[in-house]
């Protein structure tokens, strides 16, 4: 993700108040998971709405991540999002994404 200016400003805050989230869960998320959840998340409360969802499969897509390329593919938006949805509020948390995937890549 290409940022200048107050765009970096906003990254790097977005990054700072989303960094203790992951850190708490310990859920080791790479840089990439880390960058597409912050472009995706436009409310910044720190959790996936459907749409937010499924702009940060497609930036996960575009970085080459498996799993997304498959849901961009098959365009199983609402699917992946129902699956990865745990507790099914409506919303997913990055706890919530890394245990979907986690299922997905052990083939459950």
């Amino acid at each position: 993700m290409q940022t200048t200016g107050f765009g970096r400003t906003l990254l790097g805050a977005a990054l700072i108040a989303t960094a203790p989230l992951w850190a708490a869960e310990d859920l080791r998320p790479t840089q990439g998971e880390i960058d597409a959840f912050v472009l995706a998340d436009a409310d910044r409360d720190r959790s996936l709405t459907k749409p937010e969802f499924k702009t940060f499969v497609q930036a996960m897509a575009q970085q080459g991540q498996p799993t997304a390329r498959q849901i961009r593919f098959f365009g199983a938006y609402g699917l992946a999002f129902s699956i990865a949805d745990g507790d099914k509020d409506g919303r997913i948390t990055p706890a919530e994404l890394r245990q979907a995937d986690d299922r997905h890549r052990a083939g459950q």
